[in-house]
């Protein structure tokens, strides 16, 4: 890590069953899906200014959230046939107790119809997209304006309009300082 690199304040975690060592649809497709995983794993990797946790599954991303759930967190999540990263993020925000910021993976461009009506959240197919996601997280002064720089050009890119509030960077649960013993989780 480069000396001039700060360490964010916010970690990720990553919600997609594509990081099962398994194949997940049997085609094609899973190698597709591993390697674009790989990439993006190398990529924060080498950054290495977030704390990363992919998960393989709902539940263990859920059992993180409410571990980290004092923490500023960045959720990611493929969307999968059974719409599965929906549901994780409905859960992780009730955990969060706001309709914090996601950015939604998906192969197949029909999600976006969905996720352009879904509040605060973003719809990639693009890796590029995912890096600038993650870069708009590095400095705490410029986050806010990054986003919304990131919102623009996706919206010209896919030709769609996002649904977002000013409320997409609020974690009501975050605590700065203070004490782990004074901390309550439900699980």
């Amino acid at each position: 890590m480069s000396a001039k690199l700060k360490r964010s304040e916010y970690c990720v975690i990553w919600r997609d069953n594509n990081f099962s060592s398994k194949s997940v649809y049997n085609n094609k497709f899973d190698a597709i899906f591993k390697k674009f995983l790989e990439e993006r794993m190398k990529f924060i990797n080498q950054e290495g200014r977030f704390n990363i946790y992919p998960c393989e599954t709902s539940e263990k991303a859920l059992k993180l959230v409410e571990r980290k759930k004092y923490n500023k967190i960045i959720l990611i999540s493929n969307i999968g046939t059974d719409l599965g990263g929906k549901k994780f993020i409905i859960n992780a925000r009730k955990i969060l107790g706001n309709d914090v910021l996601a950015l939604f993976l998906a192969y197949n461009i029909k999600h976006l119809e969905w996720v352009k009506d879904y509040n605060i959240a973003l719809f990639s197919n693009e890796p590029k997209f995912y890096e600038k996601y993650l870069n708009c997280f590095y400095d705490n002064k410029t986050i806010d304006d990054n986003i919304k720089l990131l919102i623009n050009e996706m919206e010209m890119f896919y030709k769609v309009k996002f649904k977002f509030d000013n409320n997409y960077l609020n974690f009501p649960l975050y605590k700065e300082s203070g004490k782990y013993s004074d901390l309550t989780f439900n699980i």
